[in-house]
């Protein structure tokens, strides 16, 4: 059986990717289906007072990262709107001043894995 050694945007990469065939597969079932993510740029912050303040306002099936200071959540069968309500609480929760949105949906704002987090990280930019 062979291993592979995944960093963490390859990681979120294929989750994104999983997370688009089950979101396919149940909209073929006739289930309407949608997942987003959200990007909080969070330079300096430590790992565990993050964990510790944002994992109790996510759900079980939601998934956190910290990749390259940015604060990324998988949020499965959540719509935009619901990102953005799951985004406000948690830079309410950090403390944050004036930080602008940084959500994307499935199939919304991208068709693939690759679009989806290239569009998320587009919005660094902005």
């Amino acid at each position: 059986m062979a291993v592979d050694i995944l960093g963490y945007k390859e990681l979120l990469k294929v989750l994104v990717e999983y997370q688009i065939t089950l979101t396919n597969r149940l909209k073929n079932e006739g289930y309407d289906q949608s997942f987003s993510i959200i990007l909080i740029p969070l330079p300096n912050w430590n790992e565990k007072k993050l964990r510790d303040t944002v994992l109790p306002l996510l759900r079980n099936s939601d998934r956190l990262f910290y990749i390259e200071e940015n604060l990324i959540a998988l949020l499965p069968n959540t719509d935009w709107n619901g990102a953005q309500k799951v985004h406000d609480t948690i830079v309410t929760a950090l403390n944050l001043k004036d930080m602008e949105d940084r959500v994307v949906e499935y199939p919304t704002d991208g068709e693939n894995a690759f679009t989806l987090i290239s569009n998320l990280y587009a919005k660094l930019d902005n």
